[in-house]
């Protein structure tokens, strides 16, 4: 190596990673474990004296502005970086629409005249960290789960599975049971929603899952007092803290549910890829409640063996390895990825 490429090397700055997810923004450097903020995907705007998401707008126009306001607070207020010096890695979902690509790369390129972009999508970075030549990704995000194969480094794109079983559809359910519980409709505000979920809700095992579902309930888990300041306090039955996050499982006709979306992408996927998939299930981003990942693996062992009694002539696609479900919170943190 010559002397003045090695110069240049040394000087060459770290690059900036950013995930710009519909209710969360992670924003870092690359070579750090963690990112150096986590920030909800909203501004302070001037013009409306009021906070402005940046996934609400009608026009070309109004996303380019918004995206404008969004990355200044991120590199002026929180990392405090000159754009011009780092290149950029935006990570993605594979389901991002055209218009927004396309926005944020004018942004970047031509308001904040970044040196270089590359758009990496989250799945094959999420199995990146584990080291393993294939594994299964789902990645719950803000509106959308999003089921992903990625077999050596390469998404299956015939396997992409997505349904509308965010954290919106947890918030929805949520709201409707503390109605429930409380007799009177709160409407609550989205941030206390969340805040509900992440301290007090949590996924039930099947068992009590399926004792709820039925005639004869299991004894509920213990009720808590939830303080909404100037709005006095409400109540969290353990009714609703269990049940929240049903939606995400409950089967419809429609086969609708996660373990569904997970067993559709595998029966998609190569056969011989199918069993390496199977044993190595990564469960990413913050849309659920907490302890997702022992119930979700119970759950698609029951639904995989409920599609071979259907099917015995697929018996190809192989039952999850309950025991190596893993789940990695903040690889693709809520809303991360979500669309």
């Amino acid at each position: 190596m010559a002397l003045y490429e090695g110069i240049a090397l040394i000087q060459e700055k770290q690059a900036v990673v950013l995930d710009l997810g519909t209710d969360y923004t992670k924003f870092g450097f690359t070579g750090e474990a963690a990112p150096r903020c986590i920030v909800r995907s909203e501004f302070w705007s001037a013009a409306e004296r009021r906070l402005r998401r940046v996934h609400d707008y009608a026009t070309p126009d109004e996303l380019y502005d918004n995206l404008v306001h969004m990355l200044h607070l991120l590199y002026f207020r929180h990392v405090l970086v000159n754009p011009k010096e780092r290149k950029v890695v935006v990570v993605e979902s594979l389901l991002t629409p055209t218009l927004f690509r396309e926005t944020l790369a004018k942004v970047l390129f031509t308001h904040y005249e970044v040196s270089g972009v590359i758009w990496a999508d989250s799945p094959r970075l999420c199995a990146l960290t584990l080291g393993t030549p294939a594994a299964l990704v789902i990645n719950i995000g803000a509106k959308e789960a999003e089921v992903a194969a990625v077999v050596h480094s390469c998404v299956v794109l015939q396997a992409l599975v997505s349904q509308p079983l965010g954290a919106h559809a947890v918030h929805a359910e949520l709201a409707r049971l503390l109605d429930e519980d409380n007799g009177t409709t709160l409407h609550l505000p989205d941030d206390v929603i969340e805040d509900i979920k992440v301290k007090t809700c949590f996924v039930s095992p099947l068992e009590r899952a399926t004792a709820w579902a039925s005639g004869s309930p299991p004894r509920a888990a213990r009720s808590v007092r939830y303080s909404c300041g100037a709005r006095g306090s409400i109540t969290v039955s353990g009714r609703a803290r269990e049940l929240a996050a049903e939606p995400l499982f409950v089967r419809d006709g429609e086969l609708a549910s996660l373990p569904d979306a997970v067993l559709q992408s595998l029966a998609r996927c190569p056969r011989d890829a199918r069993r390496a998939l199977a044993g190595n299930v990564l469960l990413a981003g913050g849309g659920g409640p907490a302890r997702p990942a022992r119930a979700l693996a119970a759950e698609l062992a029951r639904a995989a063996r409920a599609a071979l009694r259907r099917a015995p002539a697929r018996a190809g696609v192989p039952l999850p390895r309950a025991a190596r479900a893993r789940q990695r919170a903040g690889l693709a943190g809520r809303g991360g990825t979500g669309r």
